[in-house]
């Protein structure tokens, strides 16, 4: 019989008894199998309410308390030893077939975001005064005072894709001082619980505003009867995915999607003749790397400027590259379907650049790294489990030509470009659809203080209050 492990979390006024199991699918023969805690039909009124009780004494923090609750649980967490890290690790390791290598490195990327500086920057640079979320502020262009008020409960649909993830959501929503009710993904449902309970532990009143729940991703009357719950919804996956989910969104509810999109990096003949070859293989390895390529901002392609050899010898180098993160990081090991896939694609690209004079097809042993050349981005043999294109192109005109097709769903973009040519690059990527560039070796580590997927990560959560035109509150 396996193991069943719970992979909720629940604050202390909320008890087990109205609750039922929703157990995560899985293969019979796993050892341990999870499960999560979640109301039945007719109870998830009463969790709204708790939930919406707590989020009363989280108003009442002050924002700069709770910024260093964050702080202080990230800062445990960057002990690797540090035992609900050492549990989560393990747990991830489990669902995911990440290398526990690979797992801490993504917490490492992930978790690094959430420090005092750099939450107080992201509050500075989308709120201008932090204070606003204590109350009412003075502004200046006003002649009055301005209030910014969080969700009552923010609602949030993770992925399974990226290990750490869910604390984004977690942070955005109780940065703005609202109660979370998160959803986590069948395939990585463990880190959420694991997170929060380190979190109780340093403040309790923000753990005692969260709610860590899981529903299978078919039962639509789960997902329609929490959205009832929340005044703000947050969802995470693929196109489907949150197709599902906006359809359950309520007038008046604020709805912020993160669907499927796409990153690529480029790559100008004066910038790698400027760096060397090596090391901006070793760059472009790290992108590709990191979160083993399941994340929106990991490359799926790199434009390489020269249609000459210069493409075919940068894949021969970042090969090497690869296979050198590789060894200090593996892949890990892929379910049965995603091995099986992943060696299609390989077949498929080995074939293509067979019958071609400039192809080009290096690969791992096993199946801890892919790279190929294809002579255009619609060529490139998928992404994901570290397996990349490169693509050739004339010059900086071609990249913006390439890539016109999937300007609406660009992400990131690693520019490798210098002076002039950057500039006008980041220019025409900018109005392509790209909401970040960041320089090559960057891409997988975005800061919390970028715009996610083009929009602001915390204001679009929140509703503002002016007081104008009145003698009692006037500058």
């Amino acid at each position: 019989m396996p193991e069943f492990r719970c992979v909720s979390w629940l604050p202390s006024w909320l008890g087990t008894g109205a609750l039922e199991r929703s157990v995560v699918a899985a293969d019979d023969d796993t050892p341990v199998r999870y499960y999560g805690l979640r109301p039945a039909a007719g109870g998830w009124q009463s969790l709204g309410d708790g939930l919406r009780s707590a989020q009363e004494a989280l108003r009442a923090l002050p924002v700069a308390r709770i910024v260093d609750a964050l702080d202080a649980t990230c800062s445990l967490w960057a002990d690797r030893d540090f035992p609900d890290r050492v549990r989560a690790r393990q747990d991830i390791a489990a669902t995911t077939g990440f290398s526990t290598e690979a797992v801490d490195r993504s917490l490492d990327v992930e978790l690094g975001n959430y420090r005092a500086g750099t939450l107080y920057s992201v509050l500075r640079r989308e709120l201008g005064d932090p204070g606003v979320l204590d109350g009412f502020c003075e502004d200046a262009e006003l002649d009055g005072h301005t209030f910014a008020v969080g969700p009552r409960v923010t609602m949030a649909v993770c992925s399974g894709n990226v290990p750490g993830l869910p604390a984004l959501s977690l942070v955005r929503a109780l940065l703005v001082k609202s109660a979370v009710l998160l959803k986590v993904a069948g395939g990585e449902p463990t880190f959420a619980a694991h997170f929060t309970r380190s979190l109780a532990e340093v403040e309790p009143v923000l753990a005692d505003a969260v709610v860590v729940t899981y529903w299978n991703s078919a039962d639509v009357d789960a997902l329609r009867n929490a959205v009832t719950q929340a005044d703000a919804v947050i969802a995470y996956g693929s196109d489907p995915a949150c197709a599902a989910v906006r359809a359950q969104v309520l007038p008046g509810q604020r709805y912020v999607e993160h669907g499927h999109k796409v990153s690529v990096g480029v790559l100008t003949r004066a910038y790698v003749d400027k760096l060397g070859l090596r090391e901006v293989a070793r760059r472009v390895a790290e992108d590709v790397s990191v979160f083993n390529q399941h994340a929106c901002i990991a490359p799926q392609t790199y434009l390489v400027e020269d249609c000459g050899p210069g493409a075919r010898q940068f894949a021969g180098a970042l090969a090497d590259a690869m296979a050198e993160y590789a060894a200090d990081c593996p892949l890990g090991t892929l379910p049965p379907e995603d091995a099986a896939a992943l060696q299609m694609r390989r077949a498929s690209a080995a074939w293509a650049a067979a019958h071609s004079p400039t192809g080009g097809f290096w690969r791992a042993p096993g199946l801890d790294w892919t790279v190929t050349t294809a002579p255009n981005l619609s060529a490139v043999q998928g992404s994901g489990d570290r397996m990349v294109g490169v693509v050739p192109v004339a010059g900086p005109r071609d990249v913006v030509r390439e890539l016109r097709t999937i300007g609406p769903r660009l992400q990131n973009v690693g520019l490798g470009a210098i002076g002039q040519e950057f500039w006008e690059l980041a220019e025409e990527l900018s109005h392509l659809g790209a909401c970040r560039i960041s320089e090559p070796g960057r891409m997988a580590s975005p800061s919390v203080i970028w715009r996610h997927d083009g929009m602001p990560c915390l204001a679009l959560l929140l509703r503002w209050c002016d007081i104008e035109m009145h003698q009692e509150a006037r500058v």
